[in-house]
């Protein structure tokens, strides 16, 4: 399933209902008719929620072997990965309604930053996405050296599968 290609950077807040405002500019990306109504949030390798389109989640999850007896490190995985992922819709504005454990065990604050990160987005805390960012620049010519090595140029990967 193609995915809807997510990028930018969105300065946002969550509100007391634990509700964010996903932006018009990754709403018009996330077709319904082509992704799902539903997102998906989960917590990623790196701690931070995830999000996904309700259809490409579907595709991911779908991929990985299902057996009676899975391996126990595949059981183990899909317990802590599948256990802390929410079914979301968002409103008619296109607020969701985050789930307080997410927000609880990724330790998200008022203050975050939305980024768009080609399949998914990921919510960080304001001032850790900024100082993640800076790192990230200043080591911007080695990790694209890095990234071509990877198989298909860098664009086969993928941390959840």
């Amino acid at each position: 399933m193609r995915h809807p290609v997510l990028f930018g950077e969105y300065e946002l807040t969550i509100d007391d209902k634990s509700r964010l405002q996903i932006p018009s500019e990754v709403r018009r990306a996330i077709k319904p008719e082509l992704h799902g109504s539903a997102l998906f949030i989960v917590r990623g390798i790196n701690k931070r929620p995830w999000i996904y389109n309700e259809f490409y989640w579907d595709d991911l999850v779908s991929k990985a072997p299902q057996e009676m007896t899975p391996a126990f490190q595949r059981l183990e995985f899909d317990q802590l990965h599948f256990a802390r992922a929410s079914r979301v819709e968002p409103d008619k504005t296109g607020r969701v309604v985050l789930p307080e454990p997410l927000l609880r065990r990724s330790n998200m604050k008022r203050e975050v930053t939305l980024i768009g990160v080609r399949d998914h987005l990921e919510l960080w805390n304001r001032d850790e996405w900024d100082a993640h960012r800076d790192a990230l620049e200043a080591r911007e010519v080695e990790i694209a050296t890095a990234s071509r090595e990877l198989p298909g140029g860098g664009t086969n990967y993928h941390p959840t599968t």
